[in-house]
């Protein structure tokens, strides 16, 4: 087994783990049982699943600053468009579809995840990532990208592991998700550059 498989099995497995319903000692052991040889992602995984959110401790509370920000942000034009009039692209893509669609467009499920829950800066996606994204979907590239431009979702396990509602999180760039993913130069020179 070469190291990419190896690292993308890794993936799998831990991908697993941090959608199981619950994270107690039987589930722990068990995966732990299967993968000894992960026990040490196994904890790390663990122990971001079981941290509170961070919170932002640099908010600055004048008169002035909230001032501005609610006139910059009353200031912008409603948008017409919302997730129920744009229809979402990956309704019809879960389970085994959902990794053929990563699979078929050779990149990892994570990246895949982050566009479906929309985490990602619609216009730092590049255009032809978008477009072949948009023809394995059978969906419009336009309506993708109005899409993908609709505010982030929480996703649907999140709140059943957490004793708050959670918030969704705030949108990175698309360059910004290819590094926190790790992906090669190889990876990622297919990501930008392929049009299959």
């Amino acid at each position: 087994m070469s190291a990419i498989d190896s690292d993308i099995k890794r993936e799998d497995i831990l991908l697993a783990f941090s959608v199981e319903p619950l994270h107690d000692k039987a589930t722990v052991e068990r995966y732990l049982a299967l993968y000894p040889q992960y026990t040490e992602d196994f904890i790390d995984l663990l122990g971001e699943l079981r941290s509170p959110p961070v919170l932002r401790s640099d908010v600055v509370e004048d008169e002035d600053t909230v001032r501005r920000a609610w006139d910059a942000f009353t200031a912008v034009p409603p948008r017409n468009l919302d997730s129920a009039s744009i229809g979402n692209p990956f309704a019809s893509f879960t389970g085994p579809t959902f990794v053929a669609l990563a699979e078929g467009l050779r990149i990892r499920r994570s990246i895949l995840i982050a566009l479906r829950d929309r985490l990602i800066n619609a216009s730092s996606v590049p255009a032809p990532f978008l477009n072949r994204l948009a023809r394995a979907m059978q969906f419009p590239a336009e309506k993708l990208r109005a899409y993908l431009d609709l505010p982030a979702v929480v996703p649907a396990g999140a709140s059943f592991k957490s004793n708050e509602n959670p918030a969704a999180g705030t949108k990175i760039d698309f360059e910004q998700l290819l590094e926190n993913s790790g992906i090669s130069a190889d990876e990622k020179r297919d990501i930008f550059i392929s049009t299959e």
